[in-house]
């Protein structure tokens, strides 16, 4: 019985691994170039992370494993195009965006944002040249289509000409037609049980319901320069933080600072805020700067955890000194502390 069970699991991941080699033949080469046309099928799109431009904005698939990359960006002509008109028409409002363009890559982005609203908040200001990549992990193939999306509920009317209503399940494939251009396709169905009149002590039919239509055409497009914009490819303009005082404890200062405490947090210890009573600090003669009052608040399960915070801040060179630990037990025992120190960029 034993080998008997060994051998049908066997055959079993063999039957799985043939299954998933034929899917794998069956996918399309996705590889490309394709310039973006805006649709009403956009509540269909798979690809979420598609930035705000105001240019022509082009999506390159690239080959990642067994599925595709998605790098959303703009063509580079227009995009330095756009650059230099911005810097003459709004040198303020081009200097916010040329520091957002030229930030360290090195630097953690600001607390609070991630990198699609970073790229979203950038939008606001000025032309986006390459936006947040999107991984299109390998599901399954089947006809020469891609699934990238599904199946997923959906209710309600029907979503196009032809569809199904009610509840009903919902797939978002991606394929290439003749033209070589990128094709969206969406596959619904649905599965109901019949019963027959006078039959009901026989089993219930079920039947399936099922539809398809093609949304989305991307053309494709020739291949554009991905190389990093460099900052003597833009205008010069006068950038925040260029005007910001050598002493000033900035956002990147404090959010650097907070991503090396959250590394050394013991377990269960939670950071809920962080304020500064001064962020303009002044300078002393020999040129370094004078501390200021700022205050973290953290969450912790007991006093040990307290304790290795506490020795951390001391040897944080962001933390000059700790003047006080004021400390209140919680509803559920958990202890509040606030430290309060002085700190300096």
């Amino acid at each position: 019985m034993v080998i008997c069970a060994s051998s049908a699991a066997v055959h079993v991941r063999a039957q799985d691994a043939r299954a998933a080699d034929s899917s794998a033949k069956e996918c399309p080469d996705l590889a490309g170039t394709y310039e973006v046309r805006p649709t009403p099928w956009d509540k269909f799109s798979p690809l979420g992370r598609r930035p705000r431009v105001k240019t022509t904005l082009f999506a390159t698939l690239q080959r990642l494993g067994d599925g595709f990359t998605v790098i959303w960006h703009t063509r580079r002509e227009e995009f330095l195009a756009t650059a230099r008109a911005q810097a003459e028409l709004d040198p303020r409002k081009y200097g916010a965006w040329l520091d957002m363009m030229l930030r360290d890559p090195k630097l953690p982005l600001p607390l609070g944002h991630t990198d699609v609203t970073w790229v979203n908040r950038m939008s606001d200001l000025g032309p986006v040249f390459r936006g947040v990549d999107e991984p299109l992990p390998f599901k399954k193939c089947a006809g020469g289509w891609f699934l990238v999306s599904g199946p997923g509920r959906r209710y309600g009317p029907p979503d196009f000409e032809g569809g199904i209503d009610g509840t009903r399940d919902l797939e978002v494939w991606l394929g290439r037609d003749k033209a070589a251009s990128l094709s969206l396709k969406v596959e619904e169905h649905r599965v109901f049980e019949v019963i027959k009149p006078n039959a009901i002590y026989l089993p219930p039919l079920s039947m399936r319901l099922r539809s398809s239509a093609r949304l989305e055409k991307w053309p494709v497009t020739s291949a554009q320069d991905l190389a990093p914009i460099r900052a003597e490819e833009l205008p010069e303009g006068d950038r925040p933080s260029k005007r910001v005082p050598k002493c000033h404890i900035t956002t990147d200062h404090e959010t650097v600072f907070f991503h090396r405490l959250k590394a050394k947090l013991p377990p269960k210890v939670e950071v809920q805020g962080m304020t500064s009573s001064i962020y303009r600090g002044r300078m002393r003669p020999d040129g370094t700067c004078e501390p200021t009052a700022f205050s973290v608040t953290i969450h912790a399960p007991d006093a040990a955890s307290v304790a290795r915070v506490a020795q951390y801040l001391r040897s944080d060179p962001f933390i000059r000194q700790i003047d006080s630990q004021e400390s209140q037990t919680l509803s559920d025992g958990r202890l509040r502390v606030t430290f309060r120190t002085m700190a300096a960029p």
